[in-house]
């Protein structure tokens, strides 16, 4: 009979091993939903952590990210009496990209993570679903498609 833990630690393998492919179908978004925490009309709040920082977003667009041991701030855009319903985050090129809907409005936003400032806000349809990523561009199901290739 084999040994389980040898077992266990081959299927880990060859998950671990297949992982790279599953994520860079073009079929599926690259874009990670946050979870809201908080229930609306009280102050809510995305946490989300990638491979260089952690980061903390209000509802009303108002950021944080915690550089060795002080806060910096960051302002999303948000139209006024708007709140952000979903977010969405994913890191390219070092950056972090945004993709979040507030009020009748989506946006994506480009944040540079060495920096911590925002590149670039482009605005994106309402009730947009997550898009794809082929050939260094956003491919949105309307058809919109936004570079994301080295931009600086």
């Amino acid at each position: 009979m084999k040994n389980p833990v040898v077992v266990c630690l081959v299927i880990l393998a060859a998950v671990f091993a297949a992982a790279p492919a599953y994520s860079q179908r073009e079929d599926v978004s690259p874009f990670v939903p946050v979870k809201q925490i908080g229930d609306p009309p009280a102050q809510t709040f995305y946490l989300f952590s990638t491979s260089v920082k952690n980061y903390t977003i209000r509802h009303d667009g108002l950021g944080d990210v915690l550089v060795r041991v002080r806060k910096i701030h960051f302002q999303l855009k948000v139209g006024s009496n708007s709140r952000i319903e979903r977010l969405y985050f994913f890191e390219h090129q070092g950056d972090l990209l945004l993709l979040y809907e507030a009020g009748a409005s989506g946006y994506l936003v480009r944040f540079d993570q060495k920096t911590q400032t925002i590149k670039s806000t482009t605005a994106v349809i309402e009730g947009f679903e997550p898009p794809l990523l082929k050939d260094q561009s956003l491919i949105f199901s309307d058809g919109t498609i936004v570079p994301v290739g080295d931009v600086r």
